[in-house]
């Protein structure tokens, strides 16, 4: 096999030195609050951040990187992004089956602190794995990764803040994500799409890309294939806002 790891005479890997803006890691949600334990709990290595769609599993990865992590970082979104995409973002080409060969190459020999968002299974993520550095992971279950650090991640509880916090994530919604959030409140358990979308008088095609927004704003948290259900504390406030 010529070349695998993608390196020239010297060693390097070839390509763009720079993170290719598209696979930098967002900035995290302007509100973060809370999450002190589970900050605490990443650390160097590979750690699996695992729970519920909309809990915030995200938001606390990015807050860790902004505020914790060091040197370059370089966020793949497991569910969007194909891994040749990325290394062709970084002036790299490989046979499909050298992938993940070259891109733990990349990874190590540029010490990227790595985020790998929205994994299926420990089968999709343990190609990708660099045999050192820093690798946070998120999921909707936990992997059972080998050394890797597992920490939960539920909603949050109510210490006193949770209403400003809403209040400050409402007002940055769209027109459509916002009467979806009033309106779907009412609805006292977990909902899908067809419902929402016959709520709203509105196509599901629209209405499920909304719904995805405001899970990934931890305004919902998605609880099976397509099927959405409000936190008590985020339903009230939702209603309150109907009468607003």
């Amino acid at each position: 096999m010529r070349d695998v790891l993608a390196v020239g005479a010297t060693g390097v890997v070839r390509g763009r030195d720079d993170v290719p803006p598209r696979f930098c890691p967002p900035a995290p949600p302007r509100h973060f609050v809370g999450r002190n334990a589970e900050l605490a709990g990443i650390r160097a290595g590979v750690t699996v951040l695992h729970g519920p769609g909309g809990v915030g599993k995200t938001a606390l990865a990015l807050k860790w990187l902004r505020d914790r992590g060091s040197g370059a970082q370089l966020y793949v979104d497991l569910a969007a992004h194909d891994l040749g995409r990325v290394l062709r973002a970084f002036g790299l080409n490989a046979d499909p089956a050298d992938e993940p060969a070259v891109f733990r190459s990349l990874v190590t020999r540029r010490q990227f602190t790595l985020l790998l968002d929205n994994a299926d299974s420990a089968e999709q993520v343990t190609p990708l794995l660099p045999a050192s550095g820093t690798v946070i992971v998120t999921s909707r279950s936990g992997l059972d990764l080998p050394q890797a650090r597992e920490i939960p991640v539920g909603a949050l509880p109510d210490d006193g803040r949770l209403g400003p916090l809403l209040d400050l994530s409402y007002v940055d919604l769209g027109e459509r994500q916002a009467r979806l959030y009033r309106l779907c409140a009412w609805e006292p358990g977990a909902f899908g799409v067809p419902v929402a979308a016959a709520i709203a008088g509105e196509p599901e095609c629209d209405v499920e890309d909304a719904l995805d927004d405001l899970v990934e704003r931890s305004l919902l948290t998605e609880v099976g294939d397509d099927a959405f259900r409000f936190h008590d504390l985020v339903r009230a406030h939702a209603r309150a806002k109907r009468y607003q």
